[in-house]
Formats: C-alpha cells, sequence, structure tokens
C-alpha cells in the first residue's frame, strides 16, 4: 500500500491527474492514520493536493466518511513529529480555503483542539498559520457555538493575547471578538465565557496599542463582551479605556467604544459610574468631531446619551469591522 500511496503522491503534483485521485479519497484515507509515518504524512500531501484542486473535491476528501477523525487519529498517534504539523496545517487550511460552506464547519467540529495545539507550538510561522485557520473558522455562526461549547476555544485562546507579535495580538483579538460576536449575544453564552476566561485585563492593555489593528480589535472584543449585562460589574474597571478610545481612538474603535458604553450604560450599576467620569461630555465631543460618521453620531445620540439618561436597550448584536 504504501508504494501506491507514493505513486499517487507523485501523479497529485500533475494538474492533469489531481482531479482524478479526487475518486480515490477512500483509499488514501485508509493509510492517513498509519502506523508509518511517511505513509500517514504521503496520504496528508495527496488529500491536501486534491483538496486545492476544487471546491467539489474538497468537499469530496472532507465529507469522505471519517475523514477528519482519520486527521485526528493521526494527529494524536504522530504528536511528536514537526512534520505532521506541517501536513495537518496544510490539509486543514485547502479544506478551510475552499469555498465550500461544509468543509470549515466539519473541521470546526473535529479539529479544534488540534488547530489550537498548532497555534500553542514554538515555532512562530505555525501559530501564525493555525490563528489564520481558526480566524476563517470562527466567522462561520454555527462554529462559534460548537468551538466554545465543545472545546472550550475562548479559555484556550485568552492566554495568547499576551503574547508580543502585534500580528498574533491583531490574530487572537479578532478570533474573540468574532466569537463573542454571535447570534444569541442576548443571552450572551459566547460574551460570558469572555468574562469567565479573564480577557477583560489583556484586552485593556491591547485596546492602547499604538498598532492600529490591534486596537480596533480589542476595543472590538471589549464591546462584545459588554453585551453580557452579567459582565457588566468586572467591567468597571475598563471605563477609563473605553472613554479614552472614544476622546482619542481610531474612527471604526470608536465606534465600538461607543457600543460598550451604551451597553454599560443601559445598567444601573454601571450608569452612574460612566456619568461620575464624564462620559456625557466625552461622547458628545466625539460626536461633535466626527461630524460626517452618521453610524457613529447616531450611536452616540439615538443609543449612549439615552442609556445615560434612563433605561435603554443595548447593542446586542456587535457587527464585524
Amino acid at each position: 500500500r504504501g508504494a501506491a500511496i507514493k505513486a499517487a503522491e507523485k501523479a497529485a503534483d500533475i494538474p492533469e491527474l489531481v482531479g482524478g485521485l479526487a475518486g480515490m479519497t477512500g483509499p488514501v484515507l485508509a493509510s492517513v492514520s498509519s502506523d508509518d509515518l511517511d505513509e500517514c504524512l504521503s496520504s496528508m500531501r495527496i488529500l491536501e493536493k486534491v483538496a486545492r484542486s476544487g471546491m467539489t473535491a474538497a468537499e469530496g476528501v472532507c465529507l469522505t466518511g471519517g475523514c477528519m477523525q482519520q486527521i485526528v487519529a493521526a494527529a494524536e498517534k504522530h504528536r511528536a513529529a514537526v512534520d505532521i504539523r506541517v501536513a495537518i496545517a496544510g490539509l486543514v487550511e485547502a479544506l478551510v480555503r475552499s469555498g465550500s460552506d461544509d468543509c470549515p464547519i466539519l473541521v470546526a467540529h473535529h479539529a479544534t483542539p488540534i488547530i489550537i495545539a498548532l497555534a500553542k507550538t514554538s515555532d512562530v510561522d505555525m501559530q501564525m498559520r493555525a490563528l489564520k485557520i481558526l480566524r476563517s473558522l470562527a466567522v462561520v455562526g454555527i462554529n462559534k457555538f460548537t468551538m466554545q461549547k465543545t472545546y472550550a476555544a475562548i479559555h484556550e485562546l485568552v492566554p495568547l493575547l499576551a503574547r508580543q507579535d502585534p500580528s498574533q495580538q491583531a490574530l487572537v483579538s479578532e478570533i474573540l471578538a468574532h466569537m463573542a460576536s454571535t447570534d444569541n449575544a442576548f443571552y450572551g453564552e459566547n460574551a460570558k465565557a469572555l468574562g469567565e476566561a479573564r480577557a477583560l485585563k489583556p484586552l485593556m492593555v491591547l485596546a492602547k496599542s499604538r498598532d492600529s489593528v490591534v486596537h480596533r480589535n480589542a476595543t472590538w472584543a471589549l464591546a462584545a463582551m459588554s453585551a453580557c449585562e452579567k459582565n457588566h460589574v468586572p467591567m468597571r474597571a475598563c471605563i477609563d479605556t473605553l472613554l479614552m478610545v472614544i476622546e482619542r481612538g481610531t474612527p471604526v474603535a470608536q465606534r465600538y467604544a461607543v457600543m460598550a458604553v451604551s451597553n454599560m450604560a443601559a445598567t444601573d450599576r454601571t450608569r452612574d459610574i460612566l456619568k461620575e467620569k464624564g462620559a456625557e461630555g466625552i461622547l458628545r465631543k466625539c460626536a461633535h468631531n466626527n461630524a460626517g460618521d452618521r453610524m457613529l453620531s447616531d450611536l452616540i445620540h439615538k443609543t449612549a446619551l439615552h442609556n445615560l439618561k434612563r433605561n435603554g436597550t443595548q447593542v446586542f448584536n456587535i457587527p464585524a469591522p
């Protein structure tokens, strides 16, 4: 079987032949979890090349019975091998980026722990690859629930906010913001999890970053946190940070900070603190300085200032930038 797999791997390098291998994914899958590392690696490379050849081919790989389970088994069996990490990352990337609606869902359902493990390796390039895969998964609505409820992805990722590379800070904060900005934000499961995972302090630090993308994404994640009322009491600690962003942040970050303040002003426990810290004046000045930004102006006048005066409504579904 090993010789046949090697021959198929060579054929996969030929564009005219790779399409024909799409019908052979079953036999190739049988070698993915092989005890022989070389056979396992060859099988994964074949599947990656097939998956990259087109959406239909990728779905053929992903939907073949037991595909993702075999990949998970191979990762466990050969976890000490660096090459297996590269092969798994390549195959998963190909499936997630295939344009298929089904592939990212299946990958998230089965392979989230493996991808998180890749993000925690000592290889910086692999860390970035894994985080980009997680970002692609986190934008899919159903994946936000699966990744958190099944694998506690938010709790796993929050410690990565402490990394010093702005590129990684931006990616991790964006993933967390996507995951917390869920369709069921009214009930706050993922937004609440962000608070429980102690994301507040590192996000406050990153919201002050000089890197504009880190600054925006961290403020976005704070806004998503504020959609859960149970986070409002601990989030009193970030009021100064949010008001600073409203005063001096980038336009998109200002919008997110206003959303967070609007949410926190909707509850008695935090409304009074916002008033004491001069939130109304800061909001009016921001609206005046950004008169051409209709979205920001509406958020301030129709939601934030309204909520500061009386019981109001929250901005439950925080949109992506």
